[in-house]
């Protein structure tokens, strides 16, 4: 009997303290950075396709007819929002492997030391400085018109 229960509490000692493989999957970062790059991916492939048919739009304009600057500006500025969006998704990339790693360090850390994880406060951190980068912030210098009014006169006299 003593040796059942030895064994019942052995197994629970054990199974509770199992290291994850793969903790990446349970950190919010992560998972937030590798949706981004599968956003940039499917955009990358919408710009592509518009670049090519500007391309062709570009090949197929009639000289001397004066539009050919602007479709050069079309595949002008497309090219350099396919070449950002790449940078994008090679920043995003770089920050899986960067996420990934540095995850993997913490994650041991916080197994030795008993921690839970993932950290609260480090995801806290992490949604607002998310919400202050991704929200229009809009600093308004002047509410309303202001009238320019001369010295030493009210804008209420002026308006009478």
């Amino acid at each position: 009997m003593n040796r059942l229960i030895s064994a019942i509490c052995l197994i629970f000692m054990f199974s509770c303290t199992q290291r994850d493989p793969n903790p990446e999957r349970s950190d919010f970062v992560y998972r937030d950075l590798s949706k981004e790059l599968d956003l940039v991916k499917k955009y990358i492939t919408d710009v592509e396709a518009e670049y090519e048919s500007r391309r062709s739009d570009l090949a197929s304009v009639v000289p001397q007819t004066g539009q050919i600057k602007s479709f050069e500006k079309k595949v002008f500025e497309s090219k350099n929002q396919l070449e950002r969006l790449r940078q994008q998704q090679q920043f995003f990339e770089i920050s899986l492997e960067q996420r990934k790693k540095y995850v993997l360090d913490r994650y041991e850390e916080s197994f030795h030391k008993g921690r839970p994880w993932p950290d609260t406060k480090e995801l806290e951190n992490y949604e607002r400085s998310q919400k202050l980068q991704r929200e229009k912030i809009a600093w308004e210098k002047n509410k309303g018109m202001v009238k320019t009014v001369p010295r030493g006169t009210k804008p209420e006299a002026q308006e009478k």
